[in-house]
């Protein structure tokens, strides 16, 4: 059991990762492009990302306790 858990927080993970990476790479492209449409999406993958970091705590909270 211990195991299908931690293949599933490996995933969480890998995907919190790269939103994480998809938004510091939008954040430096908000310095020349400041359009709406671009907000928008850094704004949705910031939810997102903390959606997904969220999850990941609770994960491993529950996991470990």
């Amino acid at each position: 059991m211990a195991k299908i858990r931690s293949k599933k927080i490996k995933a969480v993970q890998k995907e919190y990762d790269w939103y994480k990476k998809k938004v510091v790479e939008m954040e430096k492209e908000r310095d020349y492009d400041r359009s709406w449409d671009g907000k928008q999406i850094l704004v949705k993958f910031k939810k997102i990302k903390l959606f997904l970091k969220t999850q990941l705590d609770n994960m491993k909270r529950s996991v470990n306790g």
